[in-house]
């Protein structure tokens, strides 16, 4: 069993207009369809330009606490965090911005297999120790976009940047520090024509990411005695090498992306394609050398694509939002001279959502949600094969009480599961090592569990205020 608890303060800085009759195009943050529609105007600035929201601004104090057994192998089994967001929209004559800043502090304990400075990445290359270990990190996320109106309300140009910082320190032997700095831009220029706004941009990125790995006690490194302590730097998937030499890895990014705004009688259409290829280079630092020694490159490339529909008739308002997502990466490990890792992954997101507005009464949002994975990597040094496929689906609901006053009340509850599809580990007996028994074997009789989930969310709002009081899952 596994179990979050998330407490929200949120405080709006300006007030999106809130009418008698409560819909969904009232306030951006109260109800769910609008809160959807609003997320995908970070896509681009053709979005930006398509929205009729001129100004609105909010911050966001956040508190999380997540503990249970129940996690992957590289999963911490307690975590708390304290969270700091705001974001906004601002229009000036021309120009239309919107900005966003956030910062998290989290700490984790009972952390094994896994010295990685941003848990979600893909990288095959990172330190692992079967000890268990307390992290602190520290994540700075901010940027924005900016678009300005050359032909009026015809030809728009501008730019996103995105900007992400992140620290992560670890306090048990062997101990880690990985500092993580990336920044990307994505110039786009749109044009709208009649009810329709097509904009087209690139990608353009840069990273590197330090990575330090040391002792306090000497008498851990490398010793037999504390096998848990002895630290191995990954290559894939259980390829391991005892090592304890920092490197760094510099990112590279590179993309296109398609954006769409449209609208034929009563259906609004906003959609996106996305390409991302993401290079690495994994580097030994030579202080008398002019060049660092490349000993691991890996290639990430991303394709995405998202669509947004709505319909209103009369009070009923019908969203329907459908995402997919395609990765595949290899690595060319240059100590083999060949590829050793490979990762697949495949995401599929549908979600239906129903809201009826009632004039002097409770309104109602139901939705159902349907999330696909396929999941695949291999190393083939290690012989080490993970493969699995889950279908979750969701269905819940949301109530928005009418007589709280002037305030605004919310509750809402979904339940779902998660349905294993198909679940592989391939591991001959000649190869099972220290990974193998602490993480391939653990994932593995954790992706071929069924999973039954329920979610609570309690959201009270008074003047300019917001405070989502419980959040349980």
């Amino acid at each position: 069993m596994r179990f979050l608890i998330t407490i929200n303060f949120i405080i709006f800085l300006s007030v999106v207009v809130r009418a008698q009759e409560q819909t969904t195009t009232d306030s951006i943050y109260l109800f769910k369809q609008a809160e959807v529609n609003f997320k995908s105007l970070k896509w681009g600035i053709t979005q930006l330009t398509s929205t009729d929201i001129n100004k609105v601004a909010y911050l966001n104090l956040n508190y999380n606490y997540q503990k249970g057994h129940f996690r992957q192998a590289q999963q911490a089994e307690k975590t708390t965090q304290a969270y700091f967001a705001s974001e906004g929209i601002s229009t000036i004559d021309r120009f239309k911005l919107y900005g966003y800043f956030s910062f998290a502090r989290t700490w984790q304990d009972s952390l094994a297999f896994s010295l990685k400075g941003v848990e979600d990445s893909y990288t095959p290359y990172y330190f692992v120790a079967g000890k268990a270990g307390t992290f602190e990190r520290q994540k700075y996320l901010g940027g924005g976009l900016i678009s300005y109106n050359i032909l009026k309300n015809k030809l728009f140009i501008g730019t996103g940047i995105d900007y992400l910082y992140n620290s992560t320190a670890r306090s048990v032997d062997p101990r880690s520090l990985v500092t993580t700095y990336k920044i990307t831009f994505s110039p786009e220029v749109s044009y709208k024509f009649n009810q329709n706004t097509l904009g087209l941009g690139v990608i353009a990125g840069y990273g590197d990411e330090k990575v330090e790995i040391g002792y306090k006690n000497r008498d851990f490194a490398g010793s037999q005695l504390y096998p848990d302590r002895i630290s191995y730097l990954n290559y894939g998937y259980g390829f391991l090498e005892i090592n304890t030499t920092n490197f760094i890895r510099r990112n590279t990014y590179t993309g296109l992306k398609l954006n769409y705004t449209g609208k034929f009688i009563n259906w609004d259409f906003s959609s996106r394609l996305a390409y991302l290829i993401s290079k690495e280079a994994n580097q030994l630092v030579k202080e008398r050398s002019i060049e660092d020694e490349t000993f691991g490159t890996f290639q990430l490339e991303t394709y995405k694509a998202n669509v947004i529909i709505n319909k209103r008739l009369g009070k009923v308002s019908h969203q329907i939002a459908l995402g997919a997502c395609q990765t595949t990466g290899d690595d060319d490990l240059v100590r083999l001279k060949a590829r050793n890792y490979t990762l697949k992954i495949t995401d599929v997101n549908l979600m239906y959502s129903h809201y009826k507005s009632i004039m002097n009464s409770n309104s109602i949002t139901w939705f159902v949600k349907a999330n696909y994975k396929d999941f695949y990597q291999k190393d083939a040094a290690a012989n080490h094969t993970l493969r699995y496929s889950y279908i979750n689906p969701k269905i819940g609901g949301i109530i928005y009480w009418n007589k709280v006053k002037d305030d605004f009340l919310s509750t809402e509850l979904n339940v779902g599961t998660r349905l294993p599809l198909s679940t592989e580990v391939i591991v001959p007996a000649t190869q099972v090592n220290i990974f193998t028994r602490g993480v391939a074997y653990p994932d593995y009789l954790y992706w071929s569990s069924k999973v039954g989930e329920i979610k609570m969310r309690v959201n009270y709002t008074t003047g300019l205020c917001k405070i989502n009081c419980v959040n349980l899952k």
